[in-house]
């Protein structure tokens, strides 16, 4: 559950007449860690992150006085339980007190590592959805009584030649690239199984939507992957953060 680590209140003081809207989610929300203090909270630090926009900070500037965004991020994170898991994390602990009126959550990628996969070797569809929901309702349930956005994670793409022979390639033989993530996953699954918790939010009477974002026709479309994705095929770059919230409107 949420608990408000020490001092945390004082971290997010009153804002009376505005509206509080928390991203939560891993590396891909957590961007470029421009809203981080110094070299960053964790690593891979600042230095590391250039060429990645900053979704969260660019939802700030679009929604202007009226709103206060927070960027509750944390690179590596799964909706999956475990290790990696986002709950585990600090900032996942300082959503409550942050008392949110709206939450916008996006996770998974990470999810298609597998090596959180288990020895079936196969992406936990159900598991995947029962996890997000886990993660969906804790939110819903926090004092502020936040209405929540559930946001499809960007596709990925392949970076090289080798990366795209992966591709289509059943795991463990392929499909896995440089970052160990089958991007396969990503692309093709993620954005049903995120729309399906969603409908599961929306037979519960939950004040949950389902925002997916348009990314030029990316992975077919392997120009608008160059610009909307960083290097590495997977975070998003100034101009894919662009494409989430913020870039063409409110929560």
């Amino acid at each position: 559950g949420h608990r408000c680590p020490s001092c945390a209140q004082e971290q997010f003081p009153p804002s009376p007449g505005r509206q509080r809207v928390a991203c939560v989610g891993d590396s891909i929300t957590r961007g470029d860690a421009s809203h981080e203090p110094g070299r960053g909270t964790h690593p891979p630090f600042k230095r590391q992150l250039q060429g990645r926009g900053n979704w969260p900070a660019m939802l700030q500037a679009a929604l202007g006085e009226a709103f206060v965004v927070g960027s509750f991020s944390h690179g590596g994170r799964t909706a999956a339980d475990g290790p990696a898991a986002l709950r585990r994390t600090a900032e996942w602990r300082s959503v409550s007190c942050f008392r949110p009126d709206v939450v916008a959550l996006m996770v998974g990628s990470n999810d298609a590592k597998p090596e959180t996969w288990g020895p079936a070797m196969a992406f936990p569809r159900d598991g995947y959805v029962e996890a997000l929901l886990s993660l969906a309702r804790e939110l819903l349930s926090l004092p502020s009584r936040p209405r929540l956005l559930l946001l499809v994670p960007p596709p990925a793409h392949a970076v090289d030649a080798a990366e795209a022979a992966l591709l289509g390639v059943g795991y463990p033989r392929g499909s896995v690239g440089g970052a160990n993530l089958d991007k396969g996953v990503i692309s093709t699954l993620l954005p049903p199984l995120v729309g399906r918790a969603a409908r599961v939010l929306a037979s519960e009477g939950a004040p949950a939507q389902l925002v997916e974002t348009a990314f030029g026709g990316c992975p077919a479309n392997q120009s608008a992957c160059c610009e909307l994705l960083a290097g590495d095929g997977i975070h998003t770059s100034a101009a894919g953060s662009a494409r989430l919230p913020g870039g063409g409107g409110g929560p």
